[in-house]
């Protein structure tokens, strides 16, 4: 089997790739952190807000707070 590449450029190749693949994961893992702050920004927003609807004793608004954080709590697996 003939190979025209020389054994510098298969390392600078092989490097290439590597590189790519770390800057893929960093990528993945930024997105991951920037999501999850999102996401307890919001939790601490609603909890704040649910707070204050007891404290007014705002059933109804209370209520759809209540639901509002259910459905956050699913997106953070909780």
């Amino acid at each position: 089997m003939k190979n025209d590449k020389s054994y510098s450029e298969l390392v600078k190749a092989h490097s290439t790739k590597k590189a790519k693949k770390n800057e893929t994961m960093q990528e993945i893992l930024i997105e991951m952190i920037i999501r999850e702050s999102i996401l307890k920004r919001k939790r601490n927003k609603l909890a704040q807000q649910i707070d204050n609807a007891l404290d007014n004793k705002d059933k109804p608004l209370f209520l759809q707070l209540s639901a509002e954080m259910k459905q956050l709590m699913k997106l953070f697996g909780n």
